[in-house]
């Protein structure tokens, strides 16, 4: 008996070739956003661990409110640690 394993097109992937095919941002390992369209917030500017899995770059900001020019981004696909205080995805 042989068992042929599924092909490539049959693994679900991310934006990033990894994941489920879903639009996310990880956030320190734990904390997972869907809605990036809006601006997540940390309570106070520190070093973040993003893991970018959507096709869009993600935007991290020294400000409370993403706003003011962002100071860092993380590409599709990407992980990186920022310090900052907020993020979203970019338009």
């Amino acid at each position: 008996m042989s068992v042929a394993a599924p092909s490539a097109s049959a693994f679900p992937t991310g934006s990033a070739g990894n994941g489920d095919g879903r639009e996310v941002v990880i956030i320190d390992g734990t904390l997972e956003l869907s809605n990036l369209d809006s601006c997540w917030a940390s309570g106070f500017a520190r070093d973040i661990r993003f893991e970018n899995r959507s096709t869009r770059n993600f935007l991290v900001y020294a400000s409370k409110d993403c706003t003011g020019e962002p100071a860092a981004t993380v590409t599709p696909g990407g992980s990186a640690t920022y310090f900052g205080w907020s993020a979203m995805a970019a338009q």
